[in-house]
This record gives C-alpha cells, sequence and structure tokens, in this order.
C-alpha cells in the first residue's frame, strides 16, 4: 500500500468513527433535533482527541481495521524502535608464536625471565623439543642454540673471519643447559660457520642439517630468509649427464706430466662448435664444488649453451698460481690447442674462457692479462689479489705488444662482502677491496670488467652458489 492510498483509508475510518461516536451521543443522552448542535460541538474538543487516542490505537494494534479498505493486505506500519543491537563478539585470544619462529624465541625469553633458575629447565625441554632446526631466522635477525654443559661456546665463521671474538659468544640462560646468540646479518646473506666449545672444541652446529665440504672438512651453512638457491642448485632429475674422460698431458714449458679431466656434454651436435671453459683448482671444482652436476643442470634448463669444461688440477698450487709465465705458457700454447685439436671446440678468444678461486683466479687473470689473443673471457671467484698482481696489470697495460686494445678480455668478478680479514699464505689481507682495486686497474687499462658482491664470504659454499652465475654472464 502506498502513501496516498494509507491516507485514503485513514480518513475514512476517522470519518466512520466521528459518525458512530455522535450517534451514540445523540442516542445515550436523548439530545432532541433542536439542542443537537450547540451540545456536539460542546463535545467537540473531547472528541477530536478521543478519535485521535483511538485511531492510533488502532492502527498500531491491529490491521483488521484495514482489510476493508484494501482487501485482504494487512497493513505494517513503520516504527521508530530501534534494532537490537548486534552482540560484540569476544575479542579472539592472540595465538601463541611458534617456538621455531623468532617470535615463539622471544616469547620464550619472556617467559623464562619471569622464573626463577630453578624452575626455567622445565620450560626449556619442551621448548627445544619443538625447535626442529636452527640458527632460527626472520628478516635481518638470526639466534644460534646450542645446548650442553660448557665454560665457553661461540659461533665462528665467515661472519667474523673465523676469530674467536666476544661478539660471537653465546649467552648461558641461567638454570639451565641452553646457550643462545642473537645477531644481524643481510636479509639475503649466506655464511659458513662452525660452533667452538671452551676455544678449542670445533663442531658442526648439531641443530643445523646444511652444511658445506670443505678441504678441512664440512662447515654449517647459515641461509638468511632471502637468499635464493640458484636454479642449477635444485636438479632437475632428468638432466642428462655428460661425461668426463682423464688426459695426460707432457708439457715442455713446464717440463711436468700434467693429468686433466676434460667435461664432453651430453647430446652433443656432429659439426656443432663448443666454447671452451679452463678451470683451475680443477680436483676442487670437480670434487668438492660438484661442477660436473652443475654444468648438466645449466645446460639442460638451457641457462647456458653446451660447451667442453677442461678441469686442471694444481701439483703445487703456490707455484703454478703465482705470476708464472711457464704455467701461462702451457695453458695458452699447450692445453688449449689440445683440446681444439680433439674436440669439436671454437678457436677464438671469445669462445675461450678461463676461470679460478682464490689463488687459482689469480693466475686465470693473470693467462687472459698475458694472452688475450687466446682467453677472451675470464672468471674469478674471490681472487686473492696482492699488490704484485696490480703492479703486474699497469706494467701490461703499457706495453704495446699486449694487444690490450685490440684484443680484450671481458672479466667477471664475484667476491664476498665479508671477505675483509682473510688469511692466505700466512697473511691477513681485506680481499674485499683487493678485488676492488683490481677491477679498476682492469677497467682503467682497457678491459671489460663486472664486479659483483654479495653477502658472504671466502667459502666453499659462495663458490659453489655463484659457479653457474659465472658461466651464464661469460657464456650468454
Amino acid at each position: 500500500m502506498d502513501r496516498h492510498s494509507l491516507k485514503d483509508c485513514a480518513a475514512k475510518i476517522e470519518r466512520s468513527i466521528v459518525a458512530s461516536f455522535n450517534s451514540q451521543l445523540i442516542s445515550r443522552y436523548h439530545i432532541s433535533t433542536r439542542n443537537r448542535t450547540p451540545i456536539i460541538r460542546r463535545f467537540s474538543t473531547f472528541k477530536q482527541d478521543l478519535i485521535k487516542v483511538f485511531f492510533l490505537s488502532v492502527l498500531t494494534l491491529s490491521g483488521l481495521l484495514l482489510v476493508s479498505c484494501n482487501g485482504n493486505n494487512p497493513l505494517v506500519l513503520p516504527t521508530d524502535t530501534p534494532l537490537p543491537p548486534t552482540p560484540t563478539a569476544a575479542p579472539s585470544a592472540t595465538p601463541t608464536p611458534a617456538p621455531s619462529t623468532l617470535a615463539g624465541f622471544d616469547s620464550f625469553i619472556q617467559e623464562i625471565e619471569n622464573l626463577k633458575p630453578g624452575e626455567r629447565q622445565e620450560i626449556v625441554n619442551p621448548f627445544m623439543a619443538q625447535i626442529t632446526q636452527a640458527p632460527l631466522t626472520s628478516d635481518t635477525r638470526a639466534v644460534f642454540l646450542w645446548r650442553g654443559a660448557a665454560h665457553t661456546v661461540h659461533v665462528v665463521g665467515d661472519m667474523n673471519n673465523w676469530n674467536l671474538v666476544d661478539a660471537s659468544m653465546l649467552t648461558r640462560i641461567e638454570g639451565t643447559d641452553l646457550w643462545y646468540l642473537i645477531s644481524e646479518y643481510e636479509s639475503d646473506a649466506r655464511l659458513e660457520y662452525q660452533v667452538v666449545i671452551d676455544n678449542e672444541n670445533w663442531q658442526l652446529d648439531p641443530l643445523n642439517p646444511n652444511s658445506m665440504n670443505s678441504p678441512t672438512g664440512p662447515n654449517s651453512i647459515l641461509s638468511m630468509p632471502r637468499y635464493e638457491i640458484p636454479p642449477e642448485l635444485l636438479p632437475i632429475s632428468t638432466a642428462p649427464q655428460g661425461t668426463i674422460d682423464t688426459h695426460t698431458l707432457d708439457s715442455q714449458s713446464l717440463n711436468q706430466t700434467r693429468t686433466i679431466f676434460i667435461y664432453e656434454p651430453a647430446g652433443q651436435l656432429v659439426g656443432q662448435k663448443l666454447p671452451v671453459v679452463i678451470f683451475n683448482n680443477g680436483s676442487e671444482y670437480l670434487n668438492l664444488i660438484n661442477a660436473s652436476m652443475i654444468l648438466d643442470q645449466l645446460i639442460a634448463q638451457r641457462l647456458v649453451p653446451p660447451m667442453v669444461a677442461v678441469f686442471v688440477p694444481a701439483i703445487n698450487a703456490g707455484q703454478d698460481y703465482g705470476l708464472n709465465d711457464a704455467y701461462v705458457k702451457f695453458l695458452a700454447d699447450e692445453l688449449t690447442p689440445f683440446v681444439q685439436e680433439n674436440f669439436d671446440t671454437s678457436l677464438t678468444p671469445e669462445s675461450t674462457a678461463i676461470l679460478g678461486l682464490a689463488d687459482g683466479a689469480r693466475a686465470a687473470v693473470h693467462a687472459a692479462v698475458s694472452r688475450p689473443d687466446v682467453f677472451g673471457l675470464v672468471g674469478s671467484q674471490s681472487g686473492t689479489f696482492t699488490a704484485d698482481d696490480i703492479a703486474f696489470i699497469r706494467e701490461i697495460s703499457r706495453l704495446e705488444a699486449g694487444s690490450i686494445t685490440t684484443n680484450p678480455s671481458l672479466n667477471y668478478f664475484i667476491v664476498g662482502t665479508y671477505e675483509t680479514a682473510i688469511v692466505n699464505d700466512g697473511l691477513q689481507a681485506n680481499n674485499l677491496e683487493a678485488n676492488r682495486q683490481m677491477a679498476a686497474v682492469l677497467e682503467e687499462a682497457g678491459f671489460g670488467i663486472k664486479l659483483l658482491e654479495r653477502p658472504e664470504g671466502h667459502s666453499w659454499s659462495f663458490w659453489q652458489g655463484t659457479l653457474g652465475q659465472i658461466l651464464r654472464q661469460l657464456l650468454n
């Protein structure tokens, strides 16, 4: 029913009530025709008020009076009565953070500090039972945990250049066997370390399942939350495996017989000329870094083109990887021609790369700067460059016979920002600064150079994780 219909219906009811009231008044009090009008007027005010009260009551309490106005459609009148308020839900309890998170650890510390020392071990046991792996990490914070009896406990590794320092000492929670250390690192850092008990017992972190081999044994690995594992280290099981064959080469330059290992990719096309990559530190790349698996994965995932890789183990690293012209001659005039003659490889410097790590990287740069007619691509992982290397580059750049301006090599350097106090040949050196200086000198001499710095240390996990990146930069 619309507004106009409602108004008409109300007026009709009011007229009916008025007529009924007048009739009842005349009949009840026997009012004559002559006196009827004055009497009715006298009661007009009372009548109107009564009618209004009655009218509102009828409309509010019963819709039956309107049925006669509008068929069988009862009227539902609007009301100003407010709806009952919606009950407010009780606030939910804040969930307890998981113990394996930093928030959970912070909550645990707050709880245990409110207990007496004799009551704390009962809290430690169930808390540690829920810790499946440590260190605990979040953003830039890391919490190292260790349990046991000791006088001192340290975390020693890339983060402190493998030195026992006060800042790396764990704190024992009084009344318990739990030790902890809270540290800050870059959110994408990855660092190797060990736990040192009482300044002499070096061991892997028993709560950390991640480790990396090294010549002196495995080290635990801390990976911060934003560190991204390279795709070649997430192997696909269907990647075809290349082959590695052993060869010997009699070197007149070195007056030695050298053993080399040559990798050939799977599924090589006949007649396809492949790039060549020569690895100094050949044994370490194969046995510690697992370079053959990395090459299989890079090629299978189409991250690099198929290649022939030559792994050259050192006989005497100190001699081979110094400024050794005889070793450069062996690489350029004996090894490279042997590979090019016996394998389907390209003969151009632009397709011939040499790389190495630490001292092996020094030798790679030395070879490329000395013989840019053979080596056009250079990869350096944490090259341990010295003032002698920088002086050598500056001297070579002044020699017109070096052909540097006509055939410059492309150098790709990777160094860790935690390599600030490494020990090499018994001497401590800032390897990060040395790489920056070498890159600047090479650029000044006309060589192509790109330097990448990562929040890692002078470590095998760093070199394994960045090998694929170097090869992608050099070969694509």
